[in-house]
């Protein structure tokens, strides 16, 4: 399947005989690419400027589940889901994508087969990716495997481990940053916000009987969400533009008794009847943990104090 964008095209593989074949030279990029970290946009830039510098196409090829997923059958929730992922590779400026399904063919597919049938397959003339990075069957792929069996006619370029203030820059750190709460961290590890997207959806509207609407939110993915209940500032993108908020994640003590967790957000300054509609939340600062109050006069005059913090804070200075 391909899918024209406006820059970078997507092309989602399920059998890689569905890779055409043609005459365009290519600078590919290899790797999950989950949370795309500095240590991943380091692969991602160079790739670009590499291709662009040789008039050449800057391809991305990754697969559409972590392999880690597939041997242990255990659902992993993402950093970054797909439409996010691929929004931040058009920002970045690759200009095409290669999604491969990780299926049950991919994963008997040898290191030789990988190469022959996706790398030469897409004339690919160069590679980055990071140190670590292993490929075929039961990962025996290596950076050093790729320049031996096309005796150096693809020329690899190998991203050694990056680090910051003597931390490894990994997706595993940036997972336990989002887990902990501690998002400032998160945005040094990646260059951004941490983010979450949904659908608003109907809940108990409480929030109205204090005016203090919330938006609920139904998660679109199954992505990583902060272990750290409490209330957070937030920048909410809704209806094309963007406001302050406090997003509440954790399980409303004061008025469920449920085990789950929900994710409410209260819009500064918007008063619009949003259900229905795809909002996106941008992560700044924890703020304070959940607690339960004795009533809800107590949950106001506290949640009047969580709105009077975010006025006062520049989330530009935040970060």
């Amino acid at each position: 399947m391909m899918i024209e964008g406006k820059i970078m095209d997507f092309f989602k593989i399920s059998n890689l005989k569905e890779i055409n074949k043609d005459t365009k030279r290519r600078v590919a990029a290899l790797g999950f690419f989950d949370g795309i970290h500095l240590a991943h946009k380091e692969i991602i830039v160079s790739t670009v400027n590499k291709a662009r510098a040789t008039n050449k196409i800057s391809t991305l090829i990754t697969f559409d589940k972590s392999p880690k997923e597939y041997f242990t059958k255990t659902k992993l929730n993402l950093i970054t889901p797909e439409h996010i992922k691929l929004k931040i590779l058009d920002e970045l400026g690759i200009d095409e994508v290669y999604i491969i399904e990780f299926n049950d063919l991919f994963r008997k597919l040898t290191k030789e087969k990988f190469v022959d049938d996706v790398l030469v397959r897409l004339n690919v003339d160069d590679v980055y990716c990071g140190y670590d990075y292993s490929f075929g069957y039961q990962g025996q792929g290596s950076p050093e495997f790729i320049k031996e069996y096309t005796d150096y006619n693809i020329n690899v370029n190998v991203i050694e481990k990056q680090l910051l203030n003597g931390e490894k820059i990994s997706t595993t750190k940036i997972r336990e940053l989002i887990k902990n709460g501690d998002l400032s961290s998160y945005y040094k590890f990646t260059g951004r916000p941490y983010k979450l997207s949904g659908e608003v959806v109907k809940g108990r509207q409480l929030g109205r009987t204090i005016n203090f609407p919330t938006a609920n939110i139904n998660l679109v993915d199954n992505c990583v969400v902060p272990e750290k209940l409490g209330v957070y500032i937030t920048k909410v993108k809704v209806l094309g533009k963007y406001y302050k908020g406090i997003t509440n994640i954790g399980r409303n003590p004061t008025v469920s008794n449920l085990d789950k967790i929900f994710v409410e957000t209260h819009i500064l300054d918007f008063d619009k009847e949003i259900y229905g509609e795809f909002i996106e939340l941008e992560f700044y600062k924890f703020i304070r943990s959940e607690k339960k109050f004795n009533n809800l006069d107590d949950l106001k005059l506290q949640l009047e104090l969580d709105r009077e913090i975010a006025y006062k804070e520049n989330l530009e200075n935040i970060i």
